[in-house]
């Protein structure tokens, strides 16, 4: 059901709407565990060590299916 324009909900202006969700925002962050210098330094190299595979991989299947695909077209 949709809200009566006379509710107080309907008289909120835009600022108090800024500033209640501005005091939400900062009451979640303050939930936050941010993660050590040494927890961000290994996943990062994790993340790092993980891109270089799947790019050497991708790379590798690139080849091939370019091999397979100039030799299917020799064929014709």
């Amino acid at each position: 059901m949709a809200k009566q324009a006379n509710t107080p909900e309907a008289k909120e202006t835009v600022f108090t709407r800024v500033k209640d969700f501005y005091q939400e925002v900062m009451a979640e962050m303050s939930k936050v565990t941010w993660p050590s210098q040494d927890e961000l330094k290994s996943s990062t190299q994790v993340v790092l060590l993980m891109l270089a595979v799947i790019a050497t991989l991708i790379y590798f299947y690139d080849v091939l299916f370019q091999v397979v695909v100039l030799n299917l077209f020799k064929l014709v």
